[in-house]
């Protein structure tokens, strides 16, 4: 439970953030910015992920889950080296330029860069996918915190970016393999949401596809 200051400067927080996701000039089929869609979704699977476990999300996770992706736009993949090493260090330099960010937004926002540092780190950290095991996920996780967020980042993906995603890559075995990495991150949780919710709402041939990945 967040005391009234608490809650102020989360609620400051969590309006900067959005305030900067407005900034996206690239807008989805409805005109809204598509980081603000993103970011609505993944807060709203970070509650609902949260919710199957019996518990509310802490204010770290709801602050990360607030700017996962903040300005991204100002860090185009363009900007960076072609290939898997390009990728690689871009998907790095952006998850650093958005915990840096993070903590800019904390810090105006009100939060204490010395009395608030726990906090603040923490959410650096799962930005930063600091503590994310790699699959084969073990049985027991050693922050089960940081794969719930990872969990809710793949559902959004899955949601809000699969299909866009699929009609740009003609190769289906690239596209198969690509499915089964994103299913091998997440935990039987997310896997739940997965079958439960977003397979049925897919095109047939992306749900073929899943399928496929699955078998």
């Amino acid at each position: 439970m967040l005391s009234d200051l608490q809650d102020a400067r989360f609620r400051r927080a969590s309006s900067l953030f959005a305030s900067a996701h407005r900034g996206d000039p690239t807008l989805g089929p409805a005109g809204v910015p598509e980081s603000v869609t993103y970011h609505e979704e993944l807060v709203e699977y970070v509650k609902k992920l949260s919710k199957l476990q019996g518990q509310e999300p802490s204010e770290a996770l709801l602050l990360a889950a607030s700017c996962q992706h903040v300005r991204r736009w100002e860090r185009p993949r363009r900007d960076w080296p072609e290939g898997l090493s390009g990728y690689k260090t871009w998907r790095a330099s952006l998850n650093k330029f958005h915990a840096q960010v993070a903590e800019e937004t904390m810090l105006e926002a009100g939060y204490d860069s010395e009395k608030d540092q726990e906090l603040i780190s923490r959410v650096k950290d799962l930005l930063m996918k600091r503590t994310l095991a790699r699959p084969p996920l073990p049985s027991s996780l050693k922050d089960p915190e940081m794969h719930l967020f990872e969990d809710a980042i793949c559902l959004v993906f899955l949601k809000l970016q699969f299909a866009d995603f699929a009609s740009k890559l003609s190769d289906e075995e690239k596209l198969v393999g690509i499915v089964r990495k994103t299913w091998a991150k997440m935990t039987s949780n997310g896997q739940k949401v997965v079958a439960e919710e977003l397979v049925s709402a897919l095109p047939s041939d992306l749900q073929a596809v899943i399928g496929k990945a699955l078998s």
